[in-house]
């Protein structure tokens, strides 16, 4: 003859050698009861977006069984002037002529709300980049902080007045054509 052995999950079952009832005094509500927690979730600065908090044994569990984990990802708002790589910041910043030939000073809001001046004083060529040291993003290893990239777009007027352009002609010490 042929014998088969097959196990199977009874649903009855609660735990090893235990079995609920479905008409059980101390379970009137079923084998498990809704459960309210308050969970505080801390948050470091300069976590990554992507990176888990995970809380372990909080989730859904049956009897028998045990709990899972609830884990909450990081997920970054998208700024209107800012974007991050990294620790890293960038901004793209538009400066009119005049300023680019010149230098000037411009006051930056960070994120955190700290306001912090950064003065050119060179000549500002189009798509210049530059690194300001220690103005990104806090560190993950809560070692300091990454650095802002500035790239400059210089605003060139779209049109000039003849006398305009005789002034800086003689600027440059260019004759009239």
């Amino acid at each position: 003859g042929f014998v088969q052995q097959v196990q199977q999950r009874d649903e009855r079952c609660v735990a090893h050698g235990k079995m609920w009832r479905s008409n059980c005094r101390d379970c009137p509500n079923g084998k498990t009861q809704k459960e309210k927690i308050d969970l505080t979730i801390d948050l470091n600065k300069g976590m990554y977006p992507g990176e888990a908090v995970t809380f372990e044994g909080v989730a859904d569990e049956k009897p028998g069984m045990t709990a899972g984990d609830l884990n909450f990802f990081i997920v970054e708002e998208k700024h209107d002037h800012f974007h991050r790589d990294g620790d890293h910041l960038y901004v793209t910043m538009e400066i009119p002529l005049v300023d680019a030939l010149t230098g000037f000073s411009h006051e930056f809001t960070h994120l955190d709300g700290h306001k912090f001046t950064v003065p050119v004083n060179d000549v500002t060529e189009c798509d210049h980049v530059m690194r300001v040291a220690g103005k990104g993003m806090p560190r993950r290893n809560g070692r300091g902080f990454g650095d802002l990239y500035i790239t400059f777009d210089v605003d060139f007027p779209d049109t000039l007045s003849e006398e305009q352009k005789r002034g800086i002609r003689k600027i440059f010490g260019k004759k009239d054509p």
